[in-house]
């Protein structure tokens, strides 16, 4: 199954994406229910409105469900009649005429268009096996051959990153440092089966010269603050099979397909605003980038807590 990158626009109904604001032909707000020439013979008609086939597999496509299973098929089924009744009360009852609801169901439209053509610019691209054997292999590089288990203390303050470090230092074991500065640590915490690719190249550099129950003797600086780690245990690090992680490993590399082409668009495109107004910073627009928030690769075959 293809994964694509999605633009998500939290609080509107999915039912909105069948509907549009306006025509391309007239001011006026267009209200059918149905608005595209969808061609094929209907699954089902909904008080005079036929509805296509097509419409049908594409709502099983946006909820992941299988038309060749009948219960899943059904389900479908049920969605799209309830999105086309919602749309004839639409326009039974003039929302239409109101410009918030226009814009939502513009910017519905617009997401649902912004979804459609980002997967078709992911089909754009070859993924062949063998495209995608050279992303394990780079990937399986890049996360190395060991994994650890460690806990830190993570301060916002240097003075008192030393001080806990410091103290350590002095003899104290490091869960009894930790337990007093609890309170004052932006983060006191355990992790488990964290790899060199996972953590700051500071981090990693710092736990790779400790030793099973060590901790480091000054703290470390990376961009979240200052460090108190302490190395509990290291382990080897066997990356899963290939053709165990293969499809997850296509489906990052097509989600990175999706970003790449956006973040171009974006790159050419002329944007200009009114006088007076304030443009989003850079932070906000590598945000607006869409992220790949799911285990890919290597990754996707392990448990996370």
């Amino acid at each position: 199954m293809t994964t694509t990158t999605t633009i998500r626009l939290p609080g509107l109904g999915l039912a909105l994406v069948f509907l549009a604001a306006c025509s391309a032909g007239s001011d006026a707000p267009d209200a059918r229910p149905i608005q595209n020439a969808i061609a094929g013979a209907p699954v089902e008609t909904v008080n005079g409105t036929p509805v296509p086939q097509a419409l049908l597999e594409a709502v099983a496509r946006m909820r992941n469900l299988d038309l060749t299973r009948r219960e899943q098929r059904d389900q479908a089924l049920a969605l799209l009649t309830d999105y086309v009744l919602l749309a004839q009360t639409a326009q039974q009852n003039g929302f239409f005429s109101k410009e918030p609801f226009r814009a939502d169901v513009e910017a519905a439209r617009l997401q649902g268009l912004a979804n459609a053509t980002l997967q078709q610019l992911q089909q754009q691209v070859p993924m062949t096996d063998a495209v995608v054997k050279a992303e394990f292999d780079a990937q399986v590089a890049k996360v190395g051959k060991v994994e650890y288990d460690f806990s830190q203390l993570l301060f916002d303050n240097p003075d008192d990153a030393l001080k806990a470090a410091s103290a350590v230092l002095g003899g104290k074991p490091f869960a009894e440092v930790s337990s007093a500065w609890r309170g004052k640590a932006k983060q006191a915490k355990a992790f488990t089966r964290v790899r060199p690719d996972q953590v700051p190249e500071e981090l990693a550099k710092a736990l790779s010269e400790l030793k099973n129950g060590e901790t480091t003797k000054v703290p470390v600086k990376t961009r979240f603050g200052w460090h108190v780690v302490h190395l509990d245990i290291s382990n080897p690090f066997t990356p899963p099979p290939f053709e165990q992680v293969k499809d997850s490993v296509r489906q990052g590399l097509l989600l990175r397909v999706g970003r790449e082409r956006l973040q171009k668009l974006k790159e050419q495109a002329k944007v200009e605003y009114p006088p007076g107004a304030i443009p989003p910073t850079a932070a906000a627009k590598a945000k607006a980038v869409p992220p790949d928030v799911s285990a890919k690769g290597v990754d996707a075959a392990e448990k996370k807590d």
